[in-house]
């Protein structure tokens, strides 16, 4: 059985500027270093991934 991947989204590491740190779609900042507090809106606090953070695909910057 041939079973096609589906393409995965890429996210990255971001921190606020309160320095908590924050799981984000690449897609949804425009800039990695400084996300605003609209795009932040769209990422997932480091805290809540807990174990399945090792199931997203992260990009080093």
């Amino acid at each position: 059985m041939n079973q096609e991947k589906t393409p995965r989204e890429t996210y990255v590491r971001v921190k606020d500027k309160a320095g908590n740190e924050f799981i984000c779609p690449i897609d949804a900042l425009t800039n990695v270093e400084e996300a605003t507090e609209e795009q932040l809106d769209e990422c997932v606090d480091n805290g809540v991934t807990g174990r399945f953070a090792g199931n997203i695909p992260i990009q080093k910057s």
